[in-house]
């Protein structure tokens, strides 16, 4: 396993054990998260893993393409994220494509793609995503 694959792969499982500090372990103080539903900063990443979690279960992450700069400063991937909605158990896979950059080894950027329509997540942004950056779906 490839340095950037054991990067991605550690924190799709700190992700889907809602495990902020192993997850911030991996990000740069001023790092970046841009997806569809949002922009936020990396201090406003703890409160919205702690919203997802009471708003979904069964988070799964598979991880199935990584690929590295040969400088090892980008990261481009692929992965498939899936979760149960807690208010009425739907559940759905998203297919993402990400694009990281990194700073000290450290994630500085992260842009995610992907169609939030079709993810059980699409009018639910965590209330503190959608109350800090204005943005998003919330209902």
């Amino acid at each position: 396993m490839t340095g950037a694959r054991a990067m991605i792969e550690r924190l799709a499982r700190a992700f889907e054990a809602n495990d902020w500090p192993a997850v911030q372990d991996l990000w740069h103080p001023q790092a970046e998260l841009m997806s569809p539903s949002g922009t936020w900063s990396v201090e406003q990443m703890s409160e919205i893993m702690t919203d997802l979690k009471a708003l979904y279960d069964d988070v799964r992450i598979e991880v199935t393409n990584v690929f590295s700069s040969t400088d090892g400063t980008q990261i481009a991937l692929e992965w498939t994220y899936s979760s149960t909605r807690r208010s009425d158990g739907a559940r759905s896979s998203t297919p993402d494509a990400i694009i990281v950059s990194l700073d000290g080894g450290l994630i500085r950027s992260w842009r995610e793609y992907f169609d939030l329509s079709t993810s059980v997540e699409f009018g639910e942004t965590p209330p503190a995503a959608a109350y800090r950056t204005g943005q998003g779906h919330a209902r």
